[in-house]
C-alpha cells in the first residue's frame, strides 16, 4: 500500500507491543495516512482483523510475516525469504518513510566480521534485517514503548544484576542509539533507563502513554465485552481480580501464594486469578496450582481472556507491579497493591503520587478487601500529567505529529 506522503510501517512482535502501539497506529491512520502493519505472531494477526478501531482507518494494510513461531531449519528458510535485497525492495515498494517497532535492540555501534555480515545479508532475525535494510536506505526507525512502568527505580533482579555486573554496572543499550527516536511514556522511566544504561540518551523522547490515557482507555473498554464469570454467591459482595506477578521482579512467591489462598476462602469475596500461566516469569508449578485449587473457591483465568474484559467484570484490582493497574485508575476502580510482596528496594510511582491502596501485610490486605465500602485511593493532582503525559487527546496527537515529522524529515 502506498499513499501520497509515503507509508508508515509498523512492525509488531506480539500481544504486548500490539496492545501498546495500536493507539499510535489509530492516531495516524484514522486521518487517512497510509499505514502497513507487519506482524510475526499469527494470533496477533488474527486479532487485528477484528480490532474495534480498524473500520475507522481505511488506509491500513495488515500483513503476516511467517516465521514467528518457527524454529530450526524452517525458521532459517523463512529468514532467507526476507534477505536484505528482498527487505530493501519491500521498503521501496511501500514507499516507507519511517519504520516503527517496539523497544528492542538497535543497530548502532555494530561492527560484525565479514563472514557475519554476509550471513546477515542472507538470513537473520526479521526485526534486525528490517533495521539494517532501513538504515541502508536512510529510512528512520522509531522504537515505541511495549508497555508502561510503575517503577521509579531499576529492579535489580538476579538476571539484571548479572548483566550490569558484566557491563561496568550498566545495561548494554548503546545499540539503541540507532533509532531516530526512542520513545518513553514518562520522564521518570526515561531517567531510570538512561541513568542505568549505556544509551547516550540523545535520541530519547517522552511522548506520554499512548495506551494508558483518558482518550484511548474509555474507547477500548466501550468496545470490550465483559468477561463471563460465575455469578456471585449470596454471601459474596465483591469480585476481586488478582494478577499473578512476575516473580523475577523481586516478588515473594510464597507470600503471594499465601495471599491467594487466604482471599480464596473469604466468604464475602469472589477471587478471580489471572496470569500468563504458561509464561516462565509468572509460572506456577503443578503442585502449587493443586494446592491453591484445593485451598478455596478460586476462579482461574488463562491468558486467552483479555485483561480489559476481566477488569470490566470485576470490582477491584489487586496487583503488585503491572501497568494494567493504570486501567483501573483511569476507570475509577479501586486498585490494591500489596507492596509487602515486593522487595523494599523497589520504589514506584504509587509511593510518590498515590492512586493505590498499598498494604503492608496479609492481614491488612484481607481486611481492606473485605471492607463494606472500598473507594479508589486518592492521588496527586499531577498524577495524570506525570504518569500518562496529560490529556489523552494531546498524547495521541504527540504520537501522530512526532511520527509524521520524522517520516517527513527522511
Amino acid at each position: 500500500m502506498t499513499h501520497q506522503g509515503g507509508t508508515v510501517l509498523f512492525a509488531l512482535a506480539g500481544k504486548a507491543d500490539a496492545d501498546n502501539i495500536a493507539p499510535a497506529i489509530w492516531a495516524i491512520a484514522r486521518e487517512g495516512h497510509a499505514a502497513v502493519i507487519q506482524v510475526v505472531d499469527a494470533d496477533v494477526f488474527t486479532d487485528l482483523q477484528t480490532a474495534w478501531w480498524l473500520p475507522q482507518c481505511p488506509n491500513v494494510d495488515i500483513q503476516l510475516i511467517k516465521s514467528g513461531a518457527s524454529t530450526g531449519v524452517l525458521k532459517r528458510l523463512y529468514q532467507l525469504g526476507w534477505n536484505r535485497w528482498s527487505m530493501r525492495r519491500m521498503l521501496r515498494q511501500l514507499d516507507a518513510r519511517v519504520v516503527v517497532m517496539e523497544w528492542r535492540e538497535g543497530v548502532a555501534h555494530r561492527s560484525p566480521k565479514r563472514g557475519r555480515r554476509i550471513t546477515q545479508w542472507l538470513a537473520t532475525d526479521y526485526f534486525l534485517q528490517l533495521q539494517l535494510a532501513a538504515q541502508q536506505l536512510s529510512i528512520a526507525t522509531v522504537a515505541l514503548p511495549h508497555g508502561h512502568s510503575t517503577k521509579t527505580t531499576i529492579i535489580r533482579s538476579q538476571h539484571v544484576q548479572a548483566v550490569m555486573d558484566g557491563n561496568a554496572g550498566r545495561l548494554p543499550f548503546a545499540d539503541r542509539d540507532s533509532h531516530a527516536a526512542y520513545v518513553f511514556a514518562s520522564e521518570y522511566h526515561r531517567d531510570v533507563i538512561v541513568g542505568h544504561s549505556t544509551m547516550s540518551g540523545k535520541n530519547t523522547q517522552v511522548w506520554g502513554s499512548a495506551r494508558f490515557n483518558d482518550e484511548w482507555v474509555p474507547r477500548l473498554y466501550a468496545a470490550t465485552s465483559t468477561a463471563e464469570l460465575p455469578p456471585l454467591r449470596p454471601t459474596q459482595h465483591r469480585r476481586v481480580l488478582l494478577f499473578i506477578p512476575k516473580w523475577n521482579n523481586l516478588v515473594d512467591k510464597q507470600q503471594t501464594l499465601q495471599l491467594i489462598a487466604e482471599l480464596g476462602i473469604c466468604e464475602s469475596l469472589q477471587l478471580v486469578v489471572r496470569g500468563h500461566l504458561r509464561a516462565r516469569d509468572t509460572m506456577l508449578t503443578e503442585r502449587e496450582m493443586a494446592l491453591l485449587q484445593n485451598a478455596g473457591d478460586i476462579v482461574w483465568i488463562t491468558d486467552d481472556t483479555s485483561s480489559p474484559s476481566l477488569i470490566k467484570a470485576c470490582d477491584v484490582l489487586v496487583d503488585v507491579d503491572s501497568s494494567i493497574a493504570f486501567d483501573a485508575v483511569l476507570l475509577n476502580k479501586p486498585y490494591v497493591r500489596p507492596r509487602y510482596l515486593q522487595d523494599a528496594s523497589v520504589r514506584t510511582i504509587w509511593d510518590t503520587l498515590g492512586g493505590a491502596h498499598q498494604t503492608d501485610s496479609l492481614a491488612d490486605t484481607v481486611a481492606l478487601l473485605t471492607k463494606d465500602i472500598l473507594l479508589p485511593a486518592p492521588r496527586d493532582p499531577q498524577f495524570e500529567q506525570v504518569v500518562f503525559g496529560g490529556a489523552g487527546v494531546g498524547v495521541l496527537r504527540r504520537y501522530r505529529d512526532g511520527l509524521l515529522a520524522i517520516a517527513a524529515s527522511e
